[in-house]
């Protein structure tokens, strides 16, 4: 039986007074960084069958109680938002065995509500990093997740760079599609990196840790289709500029590969995505924390520096 937190329901569905209080559990849902209780999410609760168990009540606080279990029975709980069980996408499962001295279990979950920012850690750039904005906003996305890394192991020993040559004059270096130009630490030459690399740091970390997660470069996505993520509880790494402001190019460099000249951004940063208001977004600025910016002006600058984003689920 399906049912949504928050919202007093009552479901009889063959239930007598004799058995409504025998085998209970009550399932508490969490968001997983901050450990706060979750309301208003769908929970279900399965037994080694796949037959879903009856449930009498849904309380507030995020708690919800399942009734008539089978001791020594292996029961499966999903919890998420209406778009999770629609999609099967990031729908939390949890399995347990029930015992009759098991009085409730506690599901941590990352679907939330898109216009309440969810628990992303904050991580500043500064000081180790001045130009380590993409790394950064992946470490605090890989530690909502529960990785355990940091920003400087990560630049170290996952991020795609490489050096500058000069040739007869000419500054050489890479395609930011394909490797960090410089060193983020450094802050009079590092520069910066696109999605790919970042997708590439993050899934080289999740296989060599055995992670159940994947990092995908989601580029090119709708305004709408960035917020789908939210609502299903995932934190959009998105490149824009540092203030909003159109984007500014000086200088550069030629793509030694293809002997292209790229044009440097002298603005560039990333943010991640925390929640998508009406007029407002929240976001976790490696440069700030967790602040708020206009809806319009974020999305501009999405756009304007070519839709480029990243996700973890």
């Amino acid at each position: 039986m399906i049912f949504t937190l928050g919202v007093l329901v009552v479901f009889l569905k063959g239930c007598t007074n004799e058995n409504i209080n025998s085998n209970k559990i009550a399932v508490l849902t969490v968001e997983y960084f901050s450990g706060d209780p979750l309301n208003d999410l769908y929970v279900e609760l399965l037994d080694e069958e796949g037959k879903e168990i009856d449930s009498t009540i849904s309380l507030d606080k995020g708690e919800a109680e399942f009734y008539n279990l089978q001791p020594n029975e292996t029961y499966t709980v999903k919890v998420g938002s209406p778009d999770n069980f629609t999609t099967g996408m990031y729908l939390t499962e949890k399995k347990f065995t029930y015992t009759s001295s098991t009085q409730s279990i506690l599901v941590q979950t990352y679907a939330v509500n898109h216009n309440k920012g969810f628990g992303v850690p904050v991580i500043l750039q500064n000081p180790e990093l001045p130009n380590g904005c993409e790394i950064t906003t992946l470490t605090a996305v890989l530690n909502y997740y529960g990785a355990e890394t940091s920003k400087l192991e990560m630049d170290q020993n996952y991020l795609p760079k490489q050096s500058f040559e000069y040739k007869m004059k000419k500054k050489y270096g890479p395609n930011p599609n394909q490797a960090y130009g410089g060193e983020p630490s450094n802050l009079e030459t590092g520069t910066y990196v696109f999605a790919e690399p970042i997708v590439k740091a993050a899934n080289n970390f999740i296989t060599e840790r055995k992670l159940d997660l994947q990092a995908k470069n989601i580029s090119g996505r709708t305004i709408k289709e960035i917020t789908n993520y939210i609502r299903q509880g995932i934190p959009v790494i998105t490149w824009v500029t540092l203030d909003l402001s159109p984007p500014k190019v000086k200088g550069g460099w030629i793509i030694e590969e293809t002997g292209e000249y790229h044009q440097m951004y002298q603005n560039l940063h990333t943010m991640v995505l925390l929640s998508v208001g009406d007029t407002t977004v929240e976001v976790m600025d490696p440069r700030k924390g967790i602040i708020t910016l206009d809806k319009g002006a974020f999305f501009n600058s999405y756009e304007a520096l070519g839709e480029q984003a990243v996700v973890v689920y």
